[in-house]
């Protein structure tokens, strides 16, 4: 545990996450691969704040157990890259939508999803800025509203739970992605037909609370 009044780092607060799934995790119906990643990661692992970067690693001792951890990885399709650092043997990943990937392989959906949820709001915070006579008072909520419901569908759609949305979720969701900059009153303005923004707010809710509903359930 961290002294009182320190910050756990973003490595930490994960490596704590993974030792409670393999605190609860049956013996008897566990993946031994997906387990020796969790446990890899707790060992030996790091990751980067998302805020900062994207990067993940493991730092090995030993140059053939890196490169056969480094084969295992690939027959899950986690293709981690390799490099020597000093003393150690590391391998890593610096896509974003690996790291994503790979967390939600070893049954960490919530960081996962955390993370794609700050890449989009960076991405929305950049395309924002990008367009002229923007209030800029409001762009801070905008872009967290907008990156919240975007991380929602996109979630969705992971699981393969879009097609199953009522159509006027569907409607609204794919207006949000085609219009990442766009207000609330904005996008019900041009939904066919037209919605009020507490409408068009009612629907993103909803969405929101399916994708919340399919990631405790992951």
């Amino acid at each position: 545990m961290p002294q009182e009044g320190l910050k756990m780092s973003y490595s930490n607060k994960v490596k704590e996450l993974l030792k409670t799934v393999e605190t609860r995790e049956d013996p008897d119906d566990n993946d031994n691969n997906k387990s020796f990643f969790r446990k890899l990661f707790i060992s030996s692992g790091s990751i980067s704040d998302p805020n900062d970067a994207y990067h993940l690693e493991f730092a090995i001792s030993d140059e053939n157990t890196a490169r056969e951890i480094k084969d295992l990885a690939h027959s899950e399709n986690i293709f981690l890259k390799y490099i020597k650092r000093r003393s150690k043997h590391v391998l890593y990943l610096k896509s974003s939508e690996q790291i994503e990937d790979f967390l939600y392989y070893i049954d960490a959906p919530k960081i996962s999803f955390d993370l794609m949820e700050t890449k989009i709001i960076k991405e929305v915070r950049n395309n924002a800025n990008r367009v002229t006579n923007f209030d800029n008072a409001n762009l801070g909520k905008i872009s967290e509203a907008s990156a919240r419901q975007i991380a929602a569908i996109n979630f969705i759609t992971e699981k393969n739970k879009f097609s199953t949305l009522p159509e006027e979720l569907k409607q609204t969701a794919n207006l949000r992605l085609e219009n990442i900059e766009m207000s609330i009153q904005e996008i019900g303005e041009i939904s066919e037909p037209p919605v009020t923004k507490s409408g068009i707010k009612h629907r993103m809710q909803r969405i929101i609370d399916i994708a919340n509903g399919l990631r405790e359930n992951s």
